[in-house]
């Protein structure tokens, strides 16, 4: 069982910022104004800083795990040295188990919003089925070529400057009152945030490829503060944009924002504001497959390749059975309270199990 990597596959520290940036930048941001501003209304924002101080605070707990040990190490050597052999493997399992069904539920978001805006007709498993070969291909590259694919997913910023056709629409004022909501009803908003925060923990396996990865703690922070923004500055262009009854009834926000778009040459510019989330979603499932196949391959020792056709499997089965928007939000809650659990409340049981053995010789 080793973690050992050849530095031909090592990436730099600054290239951490885009792999963070793209595994948390996913589909969450369709519709997390609807559900924030259900809770906390126009102090909806406040929300969006709360949960962004929390994720920073959860990225400092795993470089303190990750860089207490004298090599390179991952989760999977993390739990072994905590909990065991046997313990410490059923933990590493049930990690895997989430990032397969987190592939699975953001992939089937993401068919869904193409189904509803685009294509009426479209079968789930053809769209599916294409996605998935397209991210065996990819995944079966190496870790390098994905964080290529990162890379790839800023393209979607150049859409950004469209949103200035709509600046005639807002209306700040529906920002005011401040702090009208209780303590109790921000936390409970920021909770349901989370869901579009989460990603960050890919870090606990792609650490043992980053080069002097103590480096690159900066690049984590710079790559949440970055989406911090971005969700921030969204959040707050909605609740100008729309009345509170008119977020609250939008199924997603964010992609009704384009209906208002008009340009000479793009009479449905809706069609290229959803069509652009492929590049969210790749590489979510790109990193997600190989994270899982890569911990598998540690923890079983088994070859990556052969594993990646299982879980793509497992992931296009996870789909076929979600055929409905009532199946679809049940499967997202279901991932938000997952991986609320482990970022919020695993993660930092890690670091103050960590802290109590800091003083033992490092075994691996």
């Amino acid at each position: 069982m080793t973690s050992n990597v050849n530095e031909r596959f090592l990436i730099t520290p600054f290239l951490v910022l885009f792999v963070i940036h793209a595994m948390q930048w996913g589909v969450g941001y369709f519709s997390f104004q609807r559900e924030i501003a259900q809770t906390a209304g126009q102090d909806a924002w406040i929300a969006v800083i709360l949960t962004a101080v929390s994720i920073h605070i959860v990225i400092w707990m795993m470089y303190r795990i990750l860089s207490a040990y004298r090599t390179q190490t991952d989760i999977v050597h993390i739990h072994r040295h905590l909990f065991g052999k046997w313990i410490g493997g059923l933990l590493t399992v049930f990690f895997i188990i989430y990032l397969v069904m987190f592939a699975g539920i953001i992939l089937r978001s993401f068919i869904e919003t193409i189904q509803v805006w685009i294509f009426p007709q479209l079968q789930t498993w053809l769209l599916g089925f294409v996605l998935l070969v397209l991210a065996y291909y990819i995944v079966l590259g190496g870790f390098r070529v994905i964080v290529g694919i990162c890379l790839l997913s800023c393209v979607h910023y150049i859409l950004l400057p469209t949103y200035g056709f709509l600046t005639n629409y807002l209306h700040f004022s529906n920002l005011t009152p401040i702090l009208e909501h209780s303590i109790t009803d921000l936390f409970k908003a920021s909770k349901q945030m989370s869901f579009s925060f989460l990603g960050v923990e890919i870090l606990l396996i792609c650490y043992p490829f980053i080069k002097k990865p103590k480096q690159s703690q900066k690049w984590v922070h710079a790559a949440s503060f970055t989406l911090t923004l971005f969700y921030l500055s969204l959040v707050i262009f909605s609740l100008a944009f729309y009345s509170r009854g008119q977020l609250l009834n939008e199924e997603w926000p964010t992609l009704t924002l384009f209906k208002f778009i008009r340009l000479p040459f793009i009479e449905r510019f809706e069609f290229v504001g959803v069509s652009f989330n492929l590049f969210r979603v790749l590489p979510i499932l790109c990193l997600a497959i190989w994270a899982a196949s890569r911990a598998t391959k540690i923890l079983f020792a088994v070859r990556q390749s052969k594993v990646v056709p299982l879980f793509l499997l497992m992931v296009f089965i996870m789909i076929c059975l979600l055929p409905n928007r009532q199946s679809i939000d049940a499967g997202i809650s279901f991932m938000s309270t997952i991986g609320c659990y482990l970022v919020y409340a695993y993660i930092p049981f890690l670091f103050v199990l960590h802290l109590f053995r800091k003083k033992e010789r490092n075994p691996i």
